[in-house]
């Protein structure tokens, strides 16, 4: 089958139908499938091109863009470890025992979830003790620096009033009582404004003095009082009696009088006062190690003043007249007879008793 068309010189030109053309076909189709034929017609032959055949595939311009084709028969591989291989997940140190075991018996992916959430919350808990730790670093250079500040201002207080002494001495000598006042009022009112300006100064500076000593005071005696506090908490650790406060104020006056005692330790009143007075010697007597060496000093010198026992002989027991005395009792007997004695004396007379049963036995020990 072939389409036939005119040709410009009276020539009649035909085309060959393709193979695959349907047998029926629109006007439509057949002029396309004639356009198409006449386009080949007049290409020239490609030389160097291979001839397609149908079981060729359709070449395709390949791009960067396009994704790499697959060869067939080559299947990408990717070797994946097993889970039985991988190492354990360890559980936080901070976790109980029991929370271990309970996380060893979890699967593994929500181990994997809670161990990295772990470390977020550790990493965080961190970062927050960094910061708290900086805000404190630097709140404490702050107060170094307020307090250093403070030092210079109240160290500059002293000087500032031996100036204000000296403009005293060197310009306002004569002025010394009220009338002398008046005069120079009267005669010179213009130094009697000076006099008068430096004299409110010296207040201020007299006032501002006072000021910064009684806060000293005041510091001295919070700082004292808290350290007392914390001292004496131990030493009701140490000596049990200091807990009671009738106790406590008997062993303390019976401490004071021992140490200012002329025939014991011999402290002058007037020295313990400027030990007290002094920071140092504050710290140290009013520590609990020397507080409780004091205490033991009380009791050791109790001990000596107390009276010795003396062992009263204990004479045998009366015979009735008529009853043969046995001169060598046996110790059992003779344990046995003190000990029925023992049970129904009282007071002194039982003391006796149990002291000369310790004796008899101890005589029939060693035959």
């Amino acid at each position: 089958m072939s389409d036939e068309s005119a040709a410009p010189a009276g020539e009649t030109v035909s085309y060959a139908v393709p193979a695959d053309a349907p047998a029926a076909m629109t006007v439509s189709e057949a002029a396309r499938m004639l356009s198409q034929a006449r386009r080949q017609a007049a290409e020239p032959p490609a030389e160097s091109a291979p001839k397609a055949t149908a079981e060729d595939p359709p070449l395709v311009e390949k791009t960067d863009t396009d994704p790499p084709q697959e060869v067939p028969g080559e299947v990408e591989t990717q070797e994946t470890e097993p889970a039985e291989d991988l190492p354990p997940i360890e559980p936080p140190r901070s976790w109980t025992k029991a929370e271990k075991e309970r996380f060893a018996s979890l699967p593994r992916e929500t181990q994997e979830y809670l161990h990295t959430r772990e470390q977020e919350r550790d990493r965080e808990f961190r970062r927050s003790q960094n910061e708290i730790a900086e805000q404190r670093k630097a709140a404490q250079a702050e107060r170094e620096a307020a307090e250093k500040v403070k030092q210079q201002y109240e160290s500059q207080i002293p000087t500032l009033m031996r100036e204000l002494e000296n403009v005293t001495q060197q310009n306002y000598a004569d002025i010394k009582t009220m009338d002398d006042v008046v005069k120079l009022q009267a005669e010179d009112p213009f130094r009697f404004q000076a006099w008068q300006v430096h004299q409110m100064r010296l207040q201020a500076a007299k006032a501002e003095a006072e000021r910064v000593q009684n806060e000293t005071v005041k510091e001295k005696q919070s700082r004292r009082a808290a350290y007392e506090a914390e001292q004496n908490k131990k030493l009701t650790e140490l000596v049990p009696e200091m807990a009671e406060p009738k106790k406590a104020s008997e062993l303390r006056e019976r401490a004071v009088q021992m140490l200012t005692d002329p025939d014991d330790i011999g402290l002058k009143d007037d020295q313990l006062s400027r030990w007290i007075a002094d920071d140092t010697g504050h710290e140290i007597l009013s520590n609990a190690g020397i507080q409780k060496l004091i205490a033991d000093g009380l009791k050791y010198r109790d001990m000596l003043k107390a009276p010795k026992a003396v062992a009263e002989k204990v004479l045998p027991p009366v015979q009735r007249p008529g009853v043969t005395r046995n001169a060598n009792p046996s110790p059992q007997l003779h344990i046995q007879n003190l000990e029925s004695q023992l049970s129904k004396a009282t007071g002194n007379q039982a003391i006796k008793l149990a002291a000369e049963l310790t004796r008899a036995k101890r005589l029939a020990s060693a035959r």
